[in-house]
């Protein structure tokens, strides 16, 4: 399945939900669409799918319209959430930096995958009134990674790094030496 396919059939499945998701205790909420195996609901993740579509291009108003006036109209419940998912990225993030530090030649090969983590992390701060308690720890991996990165081409592909910009995203742009 395509880029443009994989998010948009996650935005679709997940808005009718995020209502429902956004008052439950739940930080991960798992979502079905036509049999086809999708991550589970959280901000992170339909911020990312919105964030790659519009790289691809691919802008879904009714989709963007539906999200904006449920994150409107329930604004504290998605900053709650928010401000959860943020601390709960920021904890895997910090455990594969931690492991890719312990052992490079075992790690390193997955960080186009992993630094999907970093990215949410982003996408996840702007949404939140305040800094969070994590920001200084992010703030010493992103130096950590900034030495162990090896400059590249953008490493996502699919034609969206239109979307993700190097001076903002340029951890997308390298690679972790081995």
């Amino acid at each position: 399945m395509d880029i443009v396919s994989k998010e948009t059939a996650y935005l679709q499945a997940g808005i009718p939900d995020l209502k429902d998701y956004l008052l439950s205790e739940e930080l991960y909420w798992p979502i079905t669409a036509r049999g086809l195996q999708l991550p589970r609901l959280t901000i992170g993740g339909l911020l990312l799918s919105q964030k790659r579509l519009a790289g691809a291009g691919q802008h879904l108003p009714s989709l963007d319209a539906q999200l904006e006036s449920i994150r409107s109209g329930r604004l504290a419940a998605w900053e709650h959430k928010a401000r959860r998912e943020f601390k709960a990225r920021f904890g895997l993030w910090q455990n594969y930096i931690a492991d890719y530090q312990h052992a490079p030649e075992q790690h390193a090969e997955a960080y186009p995958q992993e630094v999907r983590y970093r990215v949410m992390l982003h996408l996840l701060r702007e949404e939140l009134s305040g800094e969070p308690e994590e920001q200084q720890a992010l703030a010493q991996l992103d130096s950590l990674l900034r030495n162990a990165l090896v400059p590249t081409e953008f490493i996502w592909g699919g034609g969206i790094q239109g979307a993700f910009p190097a001076e903002v995203y340029w951890y997308l742009y390298g690679n972790l030496k081995t």
